[in-house]
């Protein structure tokens, strides 16, 4: 009877050991369990999704773009035959606004034909000796007139110098009667005219409208460059 009780007893103490034994390996896997929780877990980079992509732009270069984009093409250089000015007052003045858009200006000065001068004379003679002695008749006459001692005419005597053909025919009239053949001589007469030229990055039309502003008119004409060189 003794020798049962004894087995049954450590049999008791087997089954208490082994109890307590298993508690403290579920007390164990619980506290690793809360320190792998509480540690990140480690991620391979070749498995980490990859960020999408950040475009970093620069104020100033977004900027530039912008102006690009609102600003037209830029114009080439080109030549502008302005206009043609009879007055050097009113071509300076217009010299002053081209130059004032940051333009190169020229002015070129032309003659310009006009209305010829009409020149009543006698003679021309073969000497001098015998065109003053023709001229102290004409004053005894008191006739106006002088001698011409150089030119085309040189020994011939002036009698009047007109810049209309009728006053010219008239003075003929008036001395029709007179024994020297009377003549008129054309003298070709020229008006100088001013052609401003303006070259740079620029429109015709900013060119009228900006004359237009200062009160004066030009009707632009694009030329060859070497027109304004």
């Amino acid at each position: 009877m003794l020798r049962w009780a004894f087995v049954l007893l450590v049999l008791a103490n087997l089954l208490y050991a082994g109890w307590n034994w298993q508690q403290q390996r579920a007390e164990s896997l619980v506290e690793a369990r809360q320190e792998q929780a509480a540690v990140p877990s480690l991620v391979l980079v070749d498995e980490m999704s990859a960020p999408p992509p950040v475009l970093v732009v620069d104020s100033g270069q977004a900027q530039t773009e912008d102006q690009k984009a609102a600003e037209p093409d830029t114009l080439a250089q080109q030549c502008w035959f302005v206009g043609e000015f009879a007055d050097k007052a009113r071509a300076d003045r217009s010299v002053s606004v081209i130059q004032g858009m940051q333009l190169e200006a020229r002015l070129d000065a032309r003659d310009v034909p006009d209305e010829p001068d009409y020149w009543v004379h006698v003679g021309p003679f073969d000497s001098r000796e015998r065109a003053v002695s023709v001229l102290q008749q004409l004053r005894g006459r008191k006739i106006d007139s002088f001698l011409i001692d150089e030119g085309e005419l040189k020994n011939a005597i002036s009698l009047g110098f007109f810049s209309q053909k009728r006053s010219a025919q008239r003075l003929m009239e008036r001395y029709r009667n007179l024994e020297y053949s009377l003549r008129v001589h054309e003298v070709p007469r020229f008006l100088t005219h001013y052609d401003l030229y303006a070259f740079g990055r620029v429109d015709g039309e900013d060119i009228r409208l900006a004359l237009q502003d200062r009160g004066l008119t030009a009707k632009p004409v694009k030329r060859d460059k070497k027109s304004c060189i």
